[in-house]
């Protein structure tokens, strides 16, 4: 596939499974694919490929055009698709510099809200996007991803509204790879959306210190999740950012049909004993702490659930 006259060299940083999913979708279709990963992963992948196992795409190895610890040896994109960890952002900023051109579209596909905001201080000029993206795939073993249910849509915009041709030509390629992939003139919308959805119930289960079902066995717990749910639109509203009206109500409705065991990945790193420095908690409870305070929005909800899981 070209971009504007020339084969398009498209990289991803994090093969995990967000990374992994993705990566080895595109590495199946596009021959111009390169992975960023470290090791064992990186191990595995040079012996045999990426094994992806997808209820969507099906079962298939992939092997990238080069796979590399450093990101100096694959030289510079096009297109660099980002999926590490939030907790790793800064430090992943600095690793995949040499990626990284003046016209190289940068697609963060982790979660928080308007990530690009939180990397532009750390990298060098580019076409630096913002994206969300919505799958169920884990790195089940290294080498392997597996997407266990549903389907797996990406929504990608720049946060001025602008449209480079790159973006469209990114969006175009992930759709032939299967990935449903749509390009918005309004993605910090989209992105807030997301984080919303999302991030409300890791502060719950955060603020409970329990799954689902103990947030259900409390009578008021309608009152806690709209709490929570408030807080977030309140300061996205701050930022200027209108969120549909019926949120609340969907998401609380979700939640109430939650099976007793559900948790989001946060909570559950957290209950298993992993140091919070090495979790999302800063990355998306902590981050609508330090955002409520810089718009002046009070978050008491999320505040007590940081504090009761920061060391």
């Amino acid at each position: 596939m070209k971009m504007g006259g020339w084969k398009m060299k498209v990289g991803v940083f994090g093969i995990g499974g967000i990374g992994g999913f993705v990566g080895g979708a595109l590495a199946r279709v596009h021959g111009e694919t390169y992975f960023c990963a470290r090791g064992e992963n990186l191990k595995a992948i040079r012996r045999g490929g990426l094994r992806v196992e997808s209820v969507q795409l099906g079962n298939f190895t992939a092997v990238p055009a080069g796979i590399s610890e450093r990101a100096a040896d694959l030289g510079v994109m096009d297109v660099l698709i980002v999926a590490c960890k939030g907790y790793d952002l800064e430090a992943s900023c600095a690793a995949m510099r040499p990626m990284i051109g003046a016209r190289t579209l940068v697609i963060p596909l982790l979660n928080g809200v308007v990530v690009s905001e939180q990397m532009e201080p750390f990298l060098p000029p580019c076409l630096l996007a913002d994206g969300t993206i919505r799958v169920f795939s884990h790195l089940e073993a290294p080498g392997v991803v597996v997407q266990t249910a549903g389907q797996c849509s990406v929504v990608l915009g720049m946060k001025d509204g602008s449209r480079p041709a790159a973006l469209d030509a990114a969006a175009e390629l992930l759709n032939r790879s299967g990935i449903e992939t749509k390009v918005t003139d309004h993605i910090v919308r989209a992105s807030w959306n997301k984080y919303v959805t999302m991030g409300s119930n890791s502060c719950v289960f955060c603020w409970y210190d329990g799954p689902a079902g103990k947030v259900l066995a409390d009578p008021d717990h309608e009152k806690v999740i709209r709490a929570v749910i408030g807080e977030m639109t309140a300061v996205a509203a701050a930022k200027g950012v209108d969120l549909p009206a019926s949120l609340p109500d969907k998401l609380i409705d979700a939640f109430e049909r939650m099976p007793a065991d559900t948790v989001t990945s946060l909570y559950r790193d957290l209950r298993a004993g992993k140091d919070p420095r090495r979790t999302e908690l800063d990355h998306i409870i902590g981050r609508m702490v330090r955002l409520g305070r810089e718009t002046g929005v009070p978050v008491p909800y999320h505040e007590a659930a940081y504090e009761k899981w920061r060391k």
